[in-house]
């Protein structure tokens, strides 16, 4: 192999070490496919809003612990079993997110379907447990 053929071989491990490593990320997939960029923030932005979403949630179950503890007797009896099915749903969703973490670009959409159930469930069992209180 001569100088000048090695030299192009190690231009082109470079310019694959600088792409693979993300400092290289103006990519131009085919028409209509994303790209490994737009496809990382598509992931990004939806586990950021899915990580506020259940911060809200949190919030949401604290405010009601609060309500049944000053609830009566009935209502409290209620509240105190739908709190507790609230916060296993919440355990549910959180181990959802774990797994959207965790995926790969093939297991993405599945994960992110699972975690959309999940907090829809979730916000449906809200709505039961907070009826207690009205």
């Amino acid at each position: 192999m001569n100088s000048k053929h090695l030299n192009i071989a190690i231009c082109m491990l470079f310019l694959m070490v600088l792409f693979f490593s993300g400092l290289i990320t103006d990519v131009k997939g085919e028409e209509g496919k994303t790209t490994i960029k737009e496809g990382y923030s598509e992931k990004e932005e939806y586990k950021e809003k899915a990580k506020e979403k259940l911060d809200e949630f949190d919030k949401k179950i604290e405010e009601l612990e609060v309500k049944a503890k000053e609830a009566g007797s009935k209502a409290k009896a209620g509240a105190n079993k739908g709190l507790l099915e609230l916060k296993e749903k919440r355990a549910t969703l959180k181990k959802d997110m774990e797994r959207l973490e965790a995926s790969s670009k093939g297991t993405w959409e599945t994960a992110k379907r699972k975690v959309n159930q999940a907090m829809a469930d979730l916000e449906k069992t809200y709505d039961k447990v907070r009826s207690h209180f009205k």
